[in-house]
Order: structure tokens, then C-alpha cells, then sequence
């Protein structure tokens, strides 16, 4: 390389770093320049992103219950699935034993509140799980129930237990997940 060449890329190298340090490392954001009085063009602040991800998203189904915490009731295995509207954990004890088949899963909606929550046929009821709002609905023919609790403004968790008595099951599953949830903003 010719000096020249050198002086151009130390001077690239040197435009690049004041550029990027606009924003400290522990801030995100974009820069943007801001007009005072005293200066009138060179003053930059930080604001921040427009689109921060829900509470929600840090939430991993699968791990809000444990095989542990149903080893009372029977041996459980888990499996993680993904649609559009849900990250959801599907619990089945097996029949080993003697035992009855038993399902429930825990599905958490980043982008649903329970002011959302669909109609199984009973009614739609308000609940609460140590202090944490809830809605709990029920399907008056086969027993199936939604329990779904409140994350924040805008995303929630359901309890969906098949067969009868499923509310009562899915309100004792979500007092054993409730403690695990993040605190409501």
C-alpha cells in the first residue's frame, strides 16, 4: 500500500469510530441530533427502539413445570410446539401403572390478553391466581377448560386441560405456575 492509501483507511478508521460512538454501549437506540441554543448542531441524544419485544418473550413454556412438580399425580412427558399465535409445552402422563391418560398444555401468546380469550361454550369467567388476573372458560359438554392468565397488558398464558373437571385441574396447574411467571408491570 502507498502512504496515501494509508492515510485514507487510518482516516476511514477514525470517521467509523466517531460515527458508532454515538451510543454508549450499555444504551440502544438511535442517535439523533438534537438543537439547543448553545449549540446548535451538535448536541446528540439517544432514544429508544420503538418496538420493544413483550415480557412475554423471555417466557419458555416447557420450563414453567416440571416433571418433579407432577411426580404426585403420575409420570409426565413434555413436548414444545410452535403456531402462529402460541409457544406452547403439551404434558401427558402416561398410562403406565394403570393409570388414565391425562393431557394439559401451557401456551403462552405473546400477543394476546386475556381480554381476548374465546367463548368454549360456559361463559367466560373472572379469576384470579395469588393476586394475578385470570379468565377461565369452560366447554359444558365435554369438561375442557382454558385458564389463562395475565403477563402484561398484552400477552397471557393458558392452561388448556382436556376432559372433565378441567377447570379445577388447570386453576391447581396455574398455582403451581404463577410463582414462575415475571412480576405484572
Amino acid at each position: 500500500m502507498s502512504p496515501k492509501s494509508d492515510v485514507r483507511m487510518v482516516m476511514a478508521g477514525a470517521v467509523f469510530l466517531a460515527a458508532v460512538s454515538g451510543c454508549s454501549a450499555g444504551e440502544r437506540g438511535i442517535a439523533e441530533p438534537q438543537v439547543s441554543a448553545n449549540n446548535p448542531s451538535r448536541e446528540v441524544t439517544t432514544s429508544a427502539p420503538s418496538s420493544a419485544a413483550p415480557i412475554s418473550a423471555s417466557i419458555e413454556p416447557c420450563d414453567l413445570i416440571s416433571a418433579e412438580d407432577l411426580a404426585h399425580v403420575g409420570e409426565f412427558e413434555s413436548e414444545y410446539s410452535e403456531d402462529g399465535s402460541a409457544r406452547s409445552c403439551y404434558w401427558q402422563r402416561s398410562a403406565v401403572g394403570g393409570g388414565d391418560v391425562f393431557t394439559f398444555a401451557l401456551s403462552v401468546r405473546d400477543t394476546q390478553s386475556i381480554e381476548t380469550v374465546k367463548d368454549n361454550g360456559g361463559g367466560l369467567h373472572a379469576d384470579e391466581v395469588n393476586q394475578r388476573p385470570a379468565v377461565a372458560t369452560e366447554d359444558p359438554n365435554l369438561g375442557d377448560c382454558t385458564f389463562a392468565m395475565k403477563i402484561d397488558d398484552s400477552s397471557r398464558i393458558d392452561i388448556t386441560v382436556t376432559g372433565e373437571d378441567g377447570c379445577e385441574i388447570a386453576k391447581e396447574i396455574a398455582g403451581m405456575v404463577e410463582p414462575r411467571l415475571p412480576e405484572l408491570p
